[in-house]
């Protein structure tokens, strides 16, 4: 029986699945180098805020930084591990989630989603759960994140919205450190 199961195993066809969402995360890290530059978006209460991108680590890390008020700041890092494309944020709220690009719906855009973090148990703090960007042309992009309390159940994550999207305007170009 082991032997007949092993031969129908070895018979099934290799989809390339698997190969096509290595090269789109691939893909996605590429079009994500188009942000490199600087931002400017407003949250819906209206008040500014900058973005930053720039590559460093030898062109393999995207680093984007949040310039939210005078002293506060996060950052999320954008880098491939073997075929995954993870975004990991560091939050003004002290924890780390990191997310990884997935497929959404509307190929459009490139969306990340939970995969796990750190610091993500401290109680009245939440943590970014889902978020998109959509390139919109050479000076301009949307953005939405989805937060969630810590330690929410799953029927809760569930039912959480998605955050309304920010419209970005491009300020400024900044230097590569390749």
């Amino acid at each position: 029986m082991k032997t007949l199961l092993r031969v129908l195993i070895a018979a099934l066809p290799i989809l390339p699945c698997a190969a096509a969402s290595d090269k789109g995360a691939a893909e996605a890290f590429q079009q994500l180098h188009a942000l490199i530059g600087s931002w400017e978006g407003k949250f819906e209460d209206g008040r500014s805020h900058s973005v930053t991108y720039r590559l460093t680590a030898g062109g393999s890390v995207l680093v984007e930084t949040w310039t939210l008020a005078p002293g506060r700041e996060s950052m999320t890092l954008y880098s491939m591990d073997g075929s995954k494309l993870i975004a990991t944020h560091y939050c003004p709220q002290g924890n780390q989630p990191r997310l990884q690009f997935a497929r959404g719906n509307d190929p459009g855009r490139l969306s990340f989603e939970f995969r796990d973090g750190t610091n993500l148990r401290v109680k009245g703090k939440s943590h970014q759960r889902a978020f998109w960007i959509k390139l919109l042309g050479e000076n301009s992009f949307e953005r939405s994140e989805t937060y969630v309390d810590n330690g929410s159940t799953a029927s809760v994550i569930a039912k959480t919205p998605q955050g309304k999207a920010i419209a970005y305007t491009r300020i400024g170009s900044v230097g590569q450190d390749r």
